[in-house]
Formats: structure tokens, C-alpha cells, sequence
């Protein structure tokens, strides 16, 4: 934030990067933003960024769950699906 003594380093605490931003130019007039960060806070609990991947691994997992376990039914379909390409 620009004064007229130079740069000012705040720190504030918000949700998102917009209402970081709105905070600077609501509460401390601030005309000048630049250098917007997110410091994470990794002191316990799980981010959003670790959920998403747990999510991703459990999809993984299910589909190799369910081709395991239905390959020859799938075999099946697909052997129908390409001899009906050829024949019609």
C-alpha cells in the first residue's frame, strides 16, 4: 500500500483474495494494492487441496474397483459394440 513514506506491509485476514483486497481499500483507504498473497494456514486440519485429492484418489480407486470386479461384462459389451460396427 503506497503512503508517503514509501511501501506499507499489512497483514490482514480474510476468505478470499477479493475480500483481502476490499478490506486494504475499505478500512485502510489504500489506492495502490500490489503483491496480493495467500499465506496458508497448515496448522491442522485438512485444505480444500487435500480433500480434492482424496477425492481423486477414492474415484481411482472405485473405477479400478469396478473394472476389477466387471470385466467381463464390459469384455461383453465391447466385443457386441465392435461386432455391430463391422456388420452394420
Amino acid at each position: 500500500m503506497g503512503s508517503s513514506s514509501g511501501y506499507v506491509d499489512i497483514e490482514v485476514s480474510a476468505a478470499t483474495l477479493n475480500g483481502a483486497k476490499e478490506q486494504l481499500q475499505n478500512i485502510y483507504g489504500a489506492q495502490q494494492i500490489i503483491n496480493l498473497r495467500e499465506i496458508s494456514n497448515r496448522g491442522g486440519g485438512s485444505s480444500s487441496s487435500d480433500s480434492g485429492a482424496m477425492v481423486g484418489l477414492a474415484l481411482i480407486a472405485g473405477g479400478i474397483y469396478l473394472v476389477i470386479t466387471y470385466w467381463p461384462i464390459a469384455l461383453g459389451l465391447a466385443l457386441l459394440y465392435v461386432l455391430y460396427k463391422i456388420f452394420v
